[in-house]
């Protein structure tokens, strides 16, 4: 029994029906039932003249299927393109609902074949959100609707309207494409007047504008349409170029396989194009080449080409993808050229220096050297290495030895010297001509007459009155030497000695001193009080400062203070009246204490009595005892201070 169940669940029984199936039956379809309702399923087993106990079942059928993946295919400015896809089931049509919110009361509705899948809703409204249903018609009845909002475009003007690369006769305009745009009018007025445009399709984003006037103004717009309705203008100016042609173009810095090619900036380009190769009286001596330069590049190094050979290139102008004229100019590679200054330094029984200057282009240089009657040999050197010292030779052996550059896969034309080693038991010739010819506060440099065939120089040097000894090794193409570090107003012993291989000859003696480090001028004590006093001095050039000190002259407790460069007087106060004091101050170089100055003050009242006088006196009698001058020195009133002035 197959009975219909109301809402609350009771069993319709008029519109209840019965199925009789047969006894081997196991399986039934049920049909003609309505969609989405509950239903009661009763089997009875039927005996002869017995009906058997009842078996109930409750089930819902499902809703009818509905449409899938329901969608906007595409906005316009008074439409709507929907799809969807179809339900699994053969549903006879569609039925599209769209009620107007700004009309109550008025709908669009629209049926559709079974077999559509797209429709457009036509007759919108511009720049308006839709809410639109679509249901699946059946016989049994429609589906249950599927809804979206969809919105109308809404009437915008192009976005990124860019007018550029400007030449004398073209210009190129960009822009973003507008959504829902079917096409666009570009429009191009000169400020004379005329006035030109061309409708181009909804696939465009870009035009060249040709045909115009050099030097001259022009407005230019564009605006969307979509269909026969036109968007707003957007508009942009631009100037195009009196000239676009690159009016300088020169070649510099040529080497062997190098150089330099520059030209003046074009205004509006986008880029160069650079293009070279040999004069046909040279083809074969390179292949022509190309390459593209950004606008922000005005010089550009050849690298690679042939040598001597002579070479045309071209220099175009790029505005976007159009070329400007080109400019020419020609240029010759220089030949390889010979290794300059190829000479020997020096020589022993078993080596022989040599050395060059360097060759602008050359990669590296290859030397060779041979006795007679033998092999040569050889090696290749880096371009940065300008000396070589040729080892294990034989003694007193005449020697060929040649040199060339390399240049990349190509070798340079040879120059070639002779050289004859010495003899193991010739004597070494000593330094001649030595003499130191500065002399610093902490360095001496020393000269000499350069010695033929050593390899190299030791020079040596101790303090005159004794200490540590230090040398140094000097190649044998010096012929001076400055000896650094060393101690301020100190007299030191220096020694020469050339040397040959393993052998060192007899050393030249010379002797020399040390500048003394400057001292302090014009130091005195000014403005004194009965406790105070103020030390002045003239400032001294390169100092890091000044080491002041000051003592009761009956007392070793002395007080000092660090001063900086900058000062050049100290008021110095708590002094004892009618004491005499000893100030010194020395000037510092880092950590190198310079020449002592002195002054001796007593402090007193600005006038002179007879004890100061016999002060005096007892200072001149001592200082005629230890061979020391004083001077005495007038304060601001009177005479009361005596000033050493010691050197150190």
């Amino acid at each position: 029994m197959v009975s219909p169940l109301n809402p609350r669940g009771l069993r319709e029984h008029l519109q209840q029906r019965r199925m009789d199936l047969k006894a081997d039956v196991t399986t039934a379809m049920v049909t003609g039932l309505s969609t989405q309702t509950d239903y009661s399923l009763t089997l009875y087993a039927v005996y002869p003249n017995l009906i058997g106990d009842p078996v109930t079942i409750t089930v819902k059928t499902n809703p009818l299927p509905k449409v899938s993946n329901f969608r906007v295919i595409e906005e316009g400015l008074f439409s709507l393109r929907l799809g969807w896809t179809p339900p699994l089931g053969k549903p006879s049509g569609f039925k599209l609902f769209i009620p107007r919110t700004n009309r109550p009361g008025l709908t669009y509705e629209q049926l559709l074949p079974g077999d559509a899948f797209s429709h457009v809703v036509d007759g919108l409204e511009e720049d308006k959100k839709y809410t639109i249903s679509i249901y699946a018609i059946y016989s049994e009845g429609p589906s249950e609707p599927v809804s979206l909002v969809g919105k109308t475009l809404k009437l915008v003007p192009v976005q990124q309207f860019l007018v550029q690369n400007a030449t004398t006769d073209t210009v190129q305009a960009r822009w973003a494409s507008v959504k829902g745009a079917s096409g666009y009018r570009l429009t191009w007025a000169s400020s004379d007047g005329h006035i030109e445009n061309i409708n181009l399709g909804d696939n465009f984003n870009f035009y060249m504008i040709q045909g115009l006037h050099s030097g001259s103004d022009y407005t230019v717009t564009i605006n969307p349409i979509f269909g026969d309705i036109e968007g707003p203008v957007t508009t942009a100016k631009v100037k195009t170029l009196e000239s676009s042609a690159v009016q300088t173009l020169k070649v510099s810095a040529v080497s062997t396989s190098t150089a330099v090619v520059s030209w003046n900036s074009v205004p509006g380009a986008t880029g160069y194009r650079l293009a070279w190769g040999p004069t046909p009286e040279f083809v074969g001596r390179d292949r022509p080449r190309q390459l593209a330069l950004n606008s922000s590049t005005t010089e550009y190094k050849l690298k690679n080409v042939a040598h001597d050979t002579e070479y045309v290139l071209t220099l175009y102008v790029l505005f976007g993808s159009a070329a400007g004229p080109g400019i020419s100019a020609t240029f010759r590679t220089s030949p390889l050229g010979y290794v300059s200054n190829f000479k020997v330094t020096s020589y022993t029984s078993t080596t022989i220096d040599v050395e060059w200057s360097p060759i602008v282009g050359a990669t590296e240089y290859k030397l060779s050297w041979m006795a007679e009657n033998s092999n040569p040999q050889l090696q290749y050197l880096d371009r940065s290495i300008l000396f070589h010292r040729i080892k294990e030779l034989n003694p007193r052996s005449a020697y060929t030895i040649t040199i060339c550059a390399v240049y990349g896969n190509s070798e340079g034309p040879e120059i070639s010297l002779s050289q004859l080693t010495v003899s193991d038991s010739d004597p070494v010739e000593a330094v001649r001509e030595v003499k130191v010819i500065d002399i610093g506060v902490n360095s001496f440099t020393l000269s000499w007459k350069k010695v033929s065939g050593v390899s190299g120089y030791k020079i040596s040097w101790i303090p005159f009155l004794g200490g540590q000894e230090k040398s140094q090794a000097v190649s044998a193409a010096s012929t001076s030497f400055t000896i650094q570090n060393l101690q301020e107003s100190s007299a030191y012993k220096i020694q020469i000695s050339p040397v040959v291989g393993s052998r060192e000859g007899s050393p030249v003696l010379v002797t020399a001193r040390t500048l003394d480090l400057p001292k302090v001028e014009g130091f005195a004590a000014l403005n004194t009080t009965d406790s105070s006093t103020i030390l002045n001095w003239t400032r001294v050039a390169g100092v890091s400062g000044y080491l002041l000190s000051w003592r009761h002259i009956s007392v070793l407790d002395t007080k000092t203070e660090r001063l900086g460069p900058g000062f050049t007087s100290y008021k110095i106060d708590d002094l004892l009246y009618g004491r005499t004091y000893i100030f010194t101050i020395r000037p510092l170089y880092g950590e190198v204490q310079g020449p002592i100055s002195i002054i001796f003050q007593r402090i007193c009242k600005p006038s002179l009595n007879h004890s100061s006088i016999s002060l005096y006196l007892l200072f001149y009698h001592l200082g005629k005892l230890l061979e020391i001058s004083f001077i005495p020195i007038m304060c601001a009133h009177q005479s009361c201070s005596i000033v050493n002035d010691l050197s150190n």
